[in-house]
């Protein structure tokens, strides 16, 4: 699961009108949105200016690949980046990534809406809140996950992953 935070963006939004914030969050919505079919995973929701996706086993997803995920967002970082310096704003992305089990389900009765609960949404939140401005952050059980998966897969080693010394 990937959940991303839109840094600047609350500052940005207060300095606005409420027009252009609508506008502001669904352009870099719709690229997570484009990015999410590149990579093929599954958009969970939006929480403000948090964007969450991710992959699970199927039939929920067609593929289930944690490098898939990480890819998914360091491209979310360098859209937002792009999005900003186009539009000459001061808003950048930080993304958590983490890899385990949750369960999901449609919560409500009015205005329903299915929702991700567990251990790894905590964890995933905590990831997110501490990345670096303009960083994706990974747990060390996604870390492990990508690692399995390329090798599994015969692939080499195509990320650097850096251990943080906070």
């Amino acid at each position: 699961i990937a959940q991303s935070d839109l840094c600047g963006f609350t500052r940005l939004a207060s300095t606005r009108r409420p027009e252009e914030v609508v506008e502001f969050i669904g352009e870099l919505f719709g690229l997570f949105d484009e990015l999410t079919d590149k990579h093929e995973v599954y958009k969970v929701e939006t929480v403000g200016d948090a964007y969450i996706a991710g992959q699970a086993e199927a039939p929920l997803t067609f593929k289930n690949s944690p490098l898939c995920v990480v890819r998914f967002g360091l491209e979310m970082v360098q859209k937002t980046n792009k999005w900003s310096r186009d539009r000459k704003e001061q808003v950048s992305c930080r993304v958590g990534v983490h890899s385990g089990e949750c369960i999901g389900g449609i919560v409500g009765t009015e205005m329903q809406r299915y929702h991700l609960f567990g251990k790894l949404m905590t964890e995933v939140e905590v990831l997110e809140s501490t990345a670096p401005e303009g960083r994706v952050q990974v747990s060390r059980a996604c870390k492990d996950a990508v690692d399995k998966q390329l090798r599994l897969e015969g692939m080499s080693q195509s990320l650097i992953f850096e251990e943080r010394s906070e």
